[in-house]
């Protein structure tokens, strides 16, 4: 049997996000009579971890704020990831991220390790990248060094490949999986529009939001719903100065409510410039909700002809794509049934196998 040795790095910084989402759920469906799974941390807040898949880890109450908190998780983390890697028994290592404090250690001990690169984002949009973030030379290092790579779409291959000029047989592409829950909340909203996630630079939130306004007067009623981070003190303010403030709601959703808003939203929108792979299209289709999405990097390869697109450089091609899907039931329905179709390619269980693949060729 192979055990795979996780890091923290990922499950200390993030609660909520598509990162620590896709490594807990391939560390906790490993194939039991194959591999284990070893993820070293005593302090961890991660959603996924412990609330989706019930492991408990240690946590403190002081101080209040979340990323006050994480310094000290990710002090202590670090040191027991540390020497995991130097001293304890594995077979394959696989980091949640791109620090490379492990690297001596793994090459010394002679292990194999394995990277999975979800979008090349920061070396698309560098000008988004703060000054002291390390994260692109990082994860350059990494990629030359890992035995091996996974890609999470083959959009991101390619922009590996073209960015760094690596090796294309030294990446698989393997998608994401998704494995809705069993139940779902009431309905939370009447008529609205659901967004998902970030909202800043190449998510393109504001300009898609701006697009759209001219929606507002033909349908009283409409509302955006959005996940993720509150609104900050800047985005209320254009919110009011573009007298719209009383049609976005933000809710902090749990997995049973992230379920009910994408099964009652009117449809799924995700405007950005670009993605690696776009794991709410998946929740979408698994919860039969329309998509709406622009014609950009991954997003075709990922949903295929189960989408309606539009430009997102083009504020009439948003603003009527919009427009057409809400006043048009027969595509809705249509869009929901082709999703339901493609969602049967990105099961979590062909996510995990494929990855396994990847680590019996270790």
């Amino acid at each position: 049997m192979k055990k795979i040795l996780y890091d923290n790095q990922m499950f200390t910084f993030q609660r909520f996000g598509g990162v620590t989402r896709y490594f807990a759920d391939l560390m906790y469906n490993l194939p039991t009579n194959e591999f284990v799974a070893d993820i070293p941390m005593r302090y961890c807040e991660n959603h996924y971890v412990t609330e989706t898949y019930g492991y408990k880890y240690d946590k403190i109450t002081f101080p209040n704020n979340y990323r006050l908190r994480r310094q000290i998780y990710s002090c202590v983390n670090r040191n027991i990831s540390r020497f995991a890697v130097k001293y304890s028994d594995y077979d394959i290592f696989h980091p949640t991220y791109f620090n490379p404090y492990f690297l001596k250690a793994v090459k010394k001990r002679q292990k194999p390790f394995v990277l999975t690169i979800h979008d090349m984002t920061f070396e698309r949009y560098p000008q988004d990248v703060l000054i002291y973030d390390r994260t692109i030379p990082h994860k350059k290092r990494l990629i030359a060094e890992a035995d091996h790579i996974i890609a999470v779409s083959e959009n991101t291959k390619r922009d590996i490949v073209e960015i760094l000029g690596t090796d294309p047989a030294k990446i698989s592409v393997v998608h994401h999986g998704y494995k809705p829950i069993a139940t779902a909340s009431p309905q939370l909203f009447d008529r609205y529009v659901l967004y998902v996630g970030e909202r800043k630079g190449y998510k393109n939130f504001l300009p898609w939001l701006s697009a759209i306004r001219p929606i507002f007067n033909l349908d009283p009623n409409l509302k955006i719903v959005c996940t993720g981070s509150p609104f900050t003190a800047a985005e209320e303010k254009l919110f009011a100065r573009w007298n719209i403030s009383d049609r976005l709601i933000h809710i902090s959703a749990n997995d049973a409510q992230m379920a009910s808003l994408y099964r009652h939203a009117q449809c799924f929108v995700f405007p950005s410039h670009y993605e690696g792979f776009g794991i709410p299209i998946l929740e979408a289709f698994h919860n039969n909700c329309p998509v709406c999405l622009s014609n950009a990097s991954c997003f075709p390869e990922v949903a295929g002809d189960a989408a309606i697109y539009f430009n997102p450089n083009d504020a009439q091609s948003m603003q009527d794509t919009l427009k057409e899907l809400l006043s048009t039931s027969t595509l809705r329905d249509e869009l929901r049934q082709k999703g339901a179709l493609r969602s049967k390619d990105y099961s979590l269980e062909r996510m995990v196998e494929q990855t396994c693949d990847v680590y019996r060729k270790l």
